[in-house]
């Protein structure tokens, strides 16, 4: 009943549903969709500019979705950061001064007003920050002129966004007419536009937006929208000819469903110019910021020298595999004879090495999909968007899988195994739903997973405490066993992904606390049940190391400074900072549970004592007290649940309720487990849908960052399109499942030969093994150092 997870063992789910099978679909639908994706990237000439420019969905009011990239949201400063010494021009009529004040304002920290007069140029000068609008209203000779003035190096903008077509509709009164002299004009001025390009100066095109056609002026009546459907047509034309000019499509298309709002029928209105503002920004600034929830316009990081060794020992492995089964394939596998001759080739370290290579080589193409997926532009991303529905509406269907997959436990003990398998699978199902929803934004939400992490912590607590109790094992073989379930698939992640190990703060978490309880425990003097028994005085020993534990345990995690400075000197450091030097989310995740583990151990302890007085009895089927005692119990501790429910409810700063929440989530975790065991007829039955994922919930925790979600959690990965959001994460979490189970079977087939059965373990050889693999991560972690310019995140 730990954080770890094990090898998958046949349940009622398992019977119908063949996961090997599925495993063997997963594998060519990435491919598939690997190889479709990168055609459509080399479509694009590697850019991925496209996902931003061409379009997008509403997904809410104020909520705009780019085709298969993620918008970051800037902030002034950041803004300002990235414009500073860099000239922007928007060139065109009076939408696009409308453009430009809003750009102004959005980046600027000073209030700028709009100036009365209409058609005159207007300059911005704030600090760094150089913005100008150029009255342009047609791509005629006064344009043509602007340009050849910036040819000539006069006050040349860094970056250009010009539109026109609507005041040639005016003038020429719809005219056919038009149209053509539009197109002739805006033909003789993309040389020069080409020309500028050339020296060095971004240029794009801004596609015209609709109008309302009904709230137009007499003047503007001949402003149609099959007009500008055909102006529009005229410049993608043109500037699709050798494709040198961008062109600004989803400007256009997200003022499409709003210009209904719209006063004049022709002006957008401040609220629509922000987010054309934000699509802005993020086409110019995203490659210099690098925010991680910024996709659109950025490049990939490069690769460092720790993720190419990892590929060419990835390659090495794939090719040696690939070797072996030509070589099978030629000359034919031997048959062996007898049941002695199979036993002998099946422990053979022939076998044995095939085997890991075999493994190996799965895990490769395992980390290449985690890169692929999430360090390349091969996939798209898209924005979590949270609403009550889209939180609620998942929750409702797995509480139905659940209840429809509820089957009796063989062992119907307390906190049995089939019991906590559920226990861990509807958790990490709920977590999923929290994190894909982006409902971290609601604190009431927050602080009901918030407990679910408190939960995992305690069984934490709970399952290792009774282990080392029953079996009195605190040797080093141990200790090795469950730090390499723990840690197998996230230290892959760090070497592959170039992420920090706090990155992935629910291992550290279980690691570090582990390692408290197997300090707590086996330091002198040990108390266990063969030491223990009939000698109560070593209960009295093992109370007070607890209190002694407790008591060190927040003398170190209150003092901030101490606790960080414990974790500061290289090359810890270098596994618990984010940001880059910096351990105070390693302090802050340590300090928001503090309380969970031990009282894992804790609650262990007691229903031992209990169950040794005879207080309690789980060895048969009905309530584990007596029905008075059960019946006031479970209303006590439904009242609990209700109460820290309600308390969560009325929160709304995650700061002040975290300082809560470290001594309230005991409350409910204590009076879930007695409304769970205390009836017999709850402690006998459990779903095997939830228990099914509770035995690769690590697997799917961890997973979820790169192969479910995108850009380290901040996003949702696209691996199908981004116009079908809910076949998207079918088919995501169909392979993200698979790649889970498939990697929960793999750690399990190193563990078996790397960590070896604990009878034949000896504690040098598992030391020596310790060693070894330590040296190897801090050879890694140097050559991070050496070779690594670029900071971590």
């Amino acid at each position: 009943v730990t954080c770890e997870t094990y090898a998958v063992n046949n349940t009622s789910v398992t019977k119908h549903v063949n996961i090997t099978a599925f495993k063997k679909i997963a594998f060519p639908l990435v491919v598939l969709l690997i190889i479709v994706h990168l055609m459509q990237l080399y479509d694009a000439g590697g850019d991925t500019c496209g996902r931003l420019l061409d379009g997008g969905t509403w997904l809410d009011e104020g909520v705009w979705q780019p085709s298969g990239c993620m918008l970051h949201k800037y902030k002034k400063n950041e803004a300002e950061k990235c414009l500073a010494n860099r000239k922007v021009a928007f060139v065109g009529d009076s939408r696009q001064r409308e453009l430009f004040y809003s750009f102004v304002n959005f980046v600027s920290s000073e209030k700028f007003e709009e100036i009365p007069k209409a058609h005159f140029d207007i300059p911005f000068k704030s600090g760094n920050l150089n913005v100008e609008f150029l009255w342009r209203p047609e791509p005629n000779a006064s344009a043509i002129d602007l340009y050849n003035n910036w040819l000539k190096e006069e006050g040349k903008p860094m970056v250009v966004f010009q539109s026109a077509g609507v005041h040639t509709m005016k003038r020429t009164s719809g005219s056919p007419l038009g149209v053509e002299g539009f197109k002739s004009n805006l033909t003789k001025l993309k040389l020069n536009m080409d020309s500028l390009m050339q020296k060095g100066t971004k240029v794009y095109w801004i596609l015209q937006d609709p109008v309302n056609e009904n709230k137009l002026s007499n003047a503007r009546s001949s402003i149609t929208n099959e007009l500008i459907s055909e102006y529009n047509a005229v410049a993608m034309e043109v500037f699709h000819a050798n494709g040198k000019i961008p062109v600004i499509r989803s400007l256009a298309d997200l003022a499409g469903a709003k210009i209904s709002k719209s006063v004049d029928g022709l002006h957008l209105g401040k609220d629509i110019t922000d987010i054309d503002v934000s699509i802005l920004l993020n086409l110019l600034c995203n490659q210099m910021t690098h925010a991680t929830d910024g996709t659109c316009c950025r490049k990939p990081d490069p690769l460092t020298i720790v993720q190419i060794i990892m590929a060419v020992l990835g390659f090495i492995l794939l090719g040696i595999l690939l070797a072996v089964g030509i070589r099978i394939q030629r000359i034919g596998k031997p048959t062996p004879t007898n049941e002695d001759e199979v036993a002998k080739n099946k422990d053979s370290i022939h076998n044995i090495i095939a085997e890991l290579t075999y493994a190996a080589a799965k895990m490769s193409l395992i980390l290449f999909y985690f890169y692929i997926c999430d360090r390349t532009d091969v996939f798209m991303k898209s924005n979590k968007h949270y609403t009550n529905t889209r939180f609620f509406l998942p929750l409702l269907y797995i509480v139905f899988l659940g209840i429809f997959g509820i089957d009796s436990t063989k062992q119907p003990v307390f906190l049995n195994r089939d019991q906590t398998d559920e226990w861990k699978g509807w958790m990490q199902l709920v977590i999923l739903i929290y994190h894909v929803t982006g409902a971290s934004v609601n604190v009431p939400i927050y602080m009901h997973v918030r407990l679910l992490v408190a939960m995992y912590l305690f069984m934490t607590g709970y399952g290792h405490f009774s282990y080392f109790w029953n079996k009195g094992d605190f040797g080093v073989h141990r200790v090795f066993g469950v730090m390499f379930r723990l840690n197998f698939l996230t230290v892959m992640l760090c070497l592959t992904m170039d992420r920090s190990y706090q990155f992935y703060y629910f291992v550290p978490m279980c690691s570090f606390w582990f390692l408290v309880l197997y300090l707590f425990m086996a330091l002198w003097p040990r108390a266990y049940m063969v030491a223990t028994n009939k000698k109560y005085f070593w209960n009295i020993f093992l109370v007070l190391k607890m209190l002694n534990c407790k008591i060190v345990q927040n003398v170190h995690i209150h003092f901030q400074e101490l606790f960080e400075s414990m974790f500061s000197w290289w090359p810890v450091i270098r596994l618990f900072e984010l940001p880059p030097g910096m351990v105070r989310e390693w302090w802050f995740r340590c300090h928001l549970d503090r309380f969970a583990m031990l009282h894992g151990a804790v609650f262990a302890f007691g229903y031992i004592i209990l169950k040794r007085l005879s207080i309690v009895d789980d060895s048969r089927q009905g309530c584990l007290l007596s029905t008075k005692v059960s019946l006031i119990a479970v209303t006590a501790s439904i009242l609990c649940t209700l109460f820290y429910s309600v308390w969560a409810l009325q929160c709304s700063d995650k700061q002040s309720c975290n300082e809560v929440h470290s001594f309230a989530s005991l409350i409910p975790i204590s009076a879930f487990i007695l409304i769970r065991n205390i009836p017999g007829y709850l402690r006998a039955g459990y779903s095997s849908f939830f228990a099914w994922f509770g035995k690769i919930s690590l697997e799917l925790f961890i997973g979820q960052y790169h192969i479910w979600l995108a850009a380290d959690t901040k996003g949702i990965l696209v691996i199908t399109s981004p116009q079908w959001p809910m076949l998207n994460l079918l088919v995501s979490t169909f392979v993200f499942v698979c790649v889970a189970h498939e990697i929960s079977a793999l750690t399990g087939t190193f563990a078996k030969y790397l960590v070896g059965p604990a009878k034949t373990a000896d504690t040098k050889t598992v030391c020596a093994k310790i060693l070894v693999i330590t040296a190897v991560l801090v050879c890694f972690m140097l050559i991070s150092d050496l070779t690594n310019t670029s900071p971590r995140v």
